[in-house]
């Protein structure tokens, strides 16, 4: 089958194009299916019937059709960056090969690459007497330009290599998910700047105009803000040791923390607070949902965080204790005595069924770090509002109260009750900042210290 993927000398532009059956019959667009993929598709190219004989009309039809192709290619391809943008999958088609190819067949390449990237141009309103892909872009080839560069490997989509990144990383999901979106904002950024979004264009200098536009100027919390510049950094680290990309530009580009002052518990910029009496009165006696009732109960009778509530499996309730087999730290793993308030709803929930059963099985995986209790926080947040459980300051970024005040509110009522704070902490999973001096008990004595803590606990 005679293919011409380039113009050739007195033959007219047949670029993309074959008559796989001899001269005169219907035109093919033809692409070439990179190696790597060749097993998956199972042919070296693929072919589309353009339904002419002619010529005129083939050149005209090719590139509708070439783009349909590549997008059958790409169906078999690891999905990345490119795949949302025909030319730039086009372009990284180009590169695949380029990289691979000896210098011969790079010749001949950049032939195909030149080409196209005239008709592009042209497309964009350039004309043939100032084409120059390589000069300085004007406004109407940098199109052109940015297909060249690309198609020939003098640039790097910034994001072309997240995934592998991630996918060697050890990073939970969750940190993988904000590291995908730190990316995609530094993308948005420089669309909106006129900046590329290269790798080899990633200055010190642009990432300092990023981080003071996008978060400085923006109004953006510095914490916020250094978690999404860390992500970069890391990224860009990353490619130093697998690429050697030649210096890190988000090194040194964290914000400052805030001036520390006496900041009033009670202002807006305290901390966030235990519930009150009355709040956790109000929080109970409202219309929730069965799951919704018994997570608070749970919550505000054992001091436990909603992720551990929604990790608890019929195994971990046994014997009047619950066991956290799963937590934030090594403390968090602990056990907890079921207050006699909640025994009942306890033995109800666990019943007869197997022990690897979750006890509340309804709760949904969210895929963040196998947290199944996600979609119930919200709920709690728009539920705890119509109850008018809020408490928002003005300045503040978020509420002082939230599910998580359940647990204050249990670790003040057993201080209050004058329990040690050696004890509270080993409920809460915290490590005590007195020191831990439980060597001095016996796990029976302990056993009862806690239970005694957890009983002194008296809904409102």
């Amino acid at each position: 089958m005679n293919v011409i993927l380039r113009a050739e000398k007195g033959g007219g532009d047949r670029r993309y194009l074959t008559q796989p059956r001899g001269e005169g019959t219907t035109w093919y667009a033809v692409a070439e299916v990179p190696r790597t993929l060749r097993r998956a598709i199972g042919k070296k190219r693929l072919l589309k019937s353009l339904e002419t004989t002619d010529l005129r009309v083939a050149r005209i039809a090719r590139w509708n059709a070439v783009a349909d192709l590549k997008s059958e290619i790409a169906k078999h391809r690891t999905p990345g960056p490119e795949d949302q943008d025909p030319l730039l999958l086009e372009a990284m088609a180009f590169r695949e090969e380029f990289v691979r190819a000896d210098a011969a067949r790079r010749n001949d390449l950049m032939y195909q690459i030149t080409d196209r990237a005239e008709e592009i141009d042209l497309a964009a309103g350039g004309t043939r007497d100032e084409y120059e892909p390589f000069s300085e872009p004007r406004a109407a080839t940098k199109p052109a330009t940015e297909f060249v560069q690309l198609a020939s490997a003098k640039v790097t989509p910034a994001d072309l290599y997240i995934e592998r990144w991630l996918a060697a990383s050890t990073y939970s999901e969750r940190t993988k998910a904000d590291a995908r979106t730190a990316l995609a904002q530094f993308k948005d950024w420089c669309t909106k700047a006129s900046q590329g979004f290269f790798i080899e264009t990633t200055t010190d200098r642009v990432a300092a105009d990023f981080r003071d536009e996008a978060f400085v100027k923006a109004g953006v919390h510095f914490k916020t803000a250094n978690k999404k510049l860390s992500a970069l950094r890391q990224y860009w680290t990353w490619l130093e040791k697998s690429f050697g990309v030649k210096s890190n530009p988000w090194m040194r580009k964290s914000l400052p923390k805030a001036k520390a002052h006496r900041i009033a518990p009670d202002g807006p910029m305290g901390p966030e607070r235990p519930f009150t009496d009355d709040e956790v009165r109000i929080l109970l006696a409202g219309p929730a949902d069965t799951d919704m009732a018994n997570t608070m109960r749970i919550s505000a009778l054992s001091g436990m965080r909603l992720d551990e509530i929604g990790q608890l499996r019929v195994g971990d309730c046994r014997n009047d204790t619950f066991s956290v087999t799963r937590s934030k730290s090594a403390a968090g793993v602990r056990t907890i005595p079921i207050h006699s308030a909640l025994r009942p709803m306890i033995a109800k929930l666990v019943g007869k069924r197997d022990a690897a059963a979750y006890l509340f099985p309804d709760f949904q995986d969210t895929g963040w770090d196998g947290n199944r209790t996600m979609a119930l926080s919200k709920r709690f947040t728009y539920y705890r509002k119509k109850l008018g459980v809020h408490d928002k300051r003005p300045g503040a970024r978020r509420s002082k109260v939230n599910f998580h005040s359940f647990r204050r509110w249990f670790a003040t009522k057993a201080e209050d009750a004058g329990h040690r704070e050696n004890v509270v902490a080993d409920i809460m999973g915290h490590e005590s900042a007195v020191g831990i001096t439980f060597g001095l008990y016996s796990n029976a004595q302990l056993k009862r210290l806690k239970l005694a803590c957890v009983e002194s606990v008296k809904l409102p």
